[in-house]
């Protein structure tokens, strides 16, 4: 099976990164990957390989998989609905 990376779900994908990304702005800059792999190296390698000259550093802060970010929409959605 072939690793994709989106920066938007897809059909297949089992993992959600959250990826911090360095740059000459005065903050830090996040974005959720979402992937059919969950290699951290593999993800690192795609990034480097895609990254612009204005990326500084990048860093892989979170790892989720599908199953836990719907189990947290479910979470929410029966928190919001009693109040």
């Amino acid at each position: 099976m072939e690793t994709t990376y989106s920066r938007t779900k897809f059909e297949g994908y089992k993992y959600r990164f959250t990826v911090q990304f360095t740059t000459d702005r005065e903050y830090p800059s996040n974005i959720d990957i979402y992937s059919n792999s969950d290699n951290y190296k593999d993800l690192e390698d795609f990034i480097n390989s895609r990254k612009s000259e204005k990326v500084k550093s990048f860093y892989i802060v979170n790892r989720a998989t599908k199953e836990y970010d719907e189990m947290c929409a479910v979470l929410i959605e029966e928190t919001l609905s009693n109040l």
